[in-house]
């Protein structure tokens, strides 16, 4: 496909700057991620203290720039002196960073991202135990100076820190909200909404589009774009809206995808962006057949990622470790060998396992409800091959979300199906979030490992990048070596562009990268030029 922003002179740009995107499928809670990540809202109506630019590395936020003390267990954020960031000129101080963590891990806020900080000096008990607020490891020293106190050393919090669950909140209008026992509103009609990112809201239709403009109080003055059409349109909808001009881009359905790549125009103007995303296979070690490690290298080597992907028609490139291509962590094939497909490795490991007679037991396998990314396609495959490769016969359990979840943190399902979708781009959420064994709730797997609960803790704390991937190495192996997860495939995903969007990010690999969920700068660089 032609590269919307290919062109040899930049052409010039339309009198009128407004991006239209399908913004949601549902009509969403609120616009208040300081209080609730999973809101469905608007993430660019608000900045944090860092943010990450298009190859998902830190990039400054409204912290110009931040240092540790020698062990990184403090960390010094300098804010941009004199700001009045906010919408309605109210400064974004360091002070408003303290109050909208300490509001973040209040329990009585019930934010489901909590323990996003709980690598901050104090957050855990006060979110899980009801601490003094005032107990946070996180101090304004003057205006433009957040001192930050962590557990211990903590080389991962930057990283951390710039993912959206961080951001802040206005804090004046959080107290005049609730100060009279009222809950603070983030819809227009309830008043205006004041937000500190380079987006506001200004009209809230609700299951048909919001409205966003420039904020003019903003840092980055060279946005191009002055009003987003953030439309709101049912699953059902599919392309329809793009295929109208409704819309200046969309995300293609995989059921829509082989449609768009043979049409003559629209084949033209879709791009391919390898997501933060890796789907797995997750067996219980603790629940037969796969308490026996025999069966589970089996498993491991009875699967063709590349037929998945054709299956999928380039929705999955092969996946052999748990962090996807262009992040910190990546280690592409170096793993390939452990978990490769090969049908000698599966003979011989059912061989040496109690079942080699081929007397197995009923196994089912669990996945959500997540047809629109090719779950249920892959899942069906899988098992296909499994029978045909093992003479293992699997059972497709497709559920709910929340009945998933909770299905899983019960340690009991024989197989699990799933995907991670980074929330941030750093081996610690891949590797302490998904597989860290030594905690009270929250596990999503039995299997556990004493050495590797002790690395992903040293590789919290590490500061040299280096030795940061020598840890997360041995931590990929580990995970191999005793098929606590079997990688297949990571996410890629389709978009169009019309032919007048310009100035879409590109990222070091060469891919056009639209907002997702840890980049949302994609509205910073994009203008409209020769919209038909």
């Amino acid at each position: 496909a032609a590269t919307p922003t290919a062109a040899a002179a930049a052409p010039e740009m339309d009198a009128e700057q407004v991006f239209r995107v399908i913004g949601a499928r549902q009509d969403h809670s609120s616009h208040d991620f300081n209080a609730n990540l999973y809101s469905g809202g608007v993430a660019q109506m608000w900045m944090g203290l860092s943010t990450y630019d298009v190859d998902f590395l830190p990039a400054p936020g409204w912290a110009e720039s931040w240092e540790p003390n020698d062990d990184a267990s403090v960390w010094t954020y300098h804010l941009r002196p004199d700001n009045k960031g906010f919408s309605n000129g109210d400064p974004v101080t360091a002070e408003t960073f303290v109050y909208s963590w300490q509001r973040l891990l209040l329990p009585e806020t019930k934010a489901p991202y909590a323990s996003i900080l709980f690598d901050i000096k104090g957050a855990e008990d006060i979110n899980i135990n009801g601490a003094d607020p005032s107990t946070l490891g996180a101090r304004a020293i003057d205006d433009w100076t957040l001192e930050v106190e962590m557990v211990g050393p903590r080389g991962v919090f930057p990283i951390i820190a710039g993912y959206v669950a961080c951001v802040p909140t206005h804090p004046a209008s959080v107290e005049a909200a609730t100060s009279g026992g009222g809950s603070y509103s983030t819809d227009p009609a309830d008043g205006e909404v004041i937000s500190n990112g380079p987006w506001v809201i200004t009209e809230w239709e609700h299951n048909q589009e919001c409205v966003l403009e420039r904020n003019p109080n903003y840092f980055d003055s060279d946005i191009k774009l002055e009003r987003i059409e953030w439309i709101i349109a049912p699953a059902e909808q599919g392309m329809l809206p793009y295929e109208a001009n409704e819309v200046d881009f969309a995300l293609v359905p995989g059921a829509d995808l082989p449609r768009i790549q043979s049409d003559s125009v629209m084949s033209k103007e879709l791009e391919k962006w390898v997501e933060p995303l890796y789907w797995t296979l997750l067996p219980q070690v603790t629940v037969a057949p796969f308490d026996d490690i025999e069966v589970r290298r089996a498993l491991q080597h009875s699967i063709d990622r590349d037929r998945i992907n054709d299956l999928t028609n380039g929705g999955g490139d092969p996946a052999y470790c748990l962090m996807p291509p262009g992040t910190f962590g990546y280690f592409g094939a170096e793993f390939q060998e452990l978990s490769d497909f090969n049908l000698d490795k599966v003979a011989e490991h059912v061989a040496a396992s109690q079942y080699a007679d081929g007397n197995w037991p009923e196994v089912t396998m669990i996945l959500r409800n997540e047809a629109h990314l090719n779950s249920t396609i892959m899942a069906e495959d899988i098992a296909a091959q499994v029978q045909e490769n093992m003479g293992l016969e699997l059972t497709l359990q497709i559920m709910d979300v929340q009945a998933f979840r909770e299905l899983q943190f019960s340690l009991t399902p024989q197989l699990i199906w799933i995907r991670w979708f980074h929330d941030y781009p750093d081996p610690n959420n891949a590797y302490f979030d998904g597989f860290y064994s030594n905690k009270d709730s929250g596990k999503r797997q039995a299997w556990g490992s004493d050495e590797y609960d002790d690395l992903v803790i040293k590789g919290k704390e590490e500061v040299d990048p280096e030795k940061r991937l020598d840890i997360y190495r041995r931590c990929e192996e580990i995970l191999q070596t005793e098929v606590a997860s079997i990688p297949i495939v990571y996410r890629n995903a389709y978009y169009v562009y019309k032919p007048w969007v310009q100035g879409v990010p590109i990222s070091k690999q060469g891919f056009a990268t639209p907002n997702g969920n840890i980049y949302l700068g994609m509205w910073d660089t994009v203008y409209i030029a020769g919209r038909e």
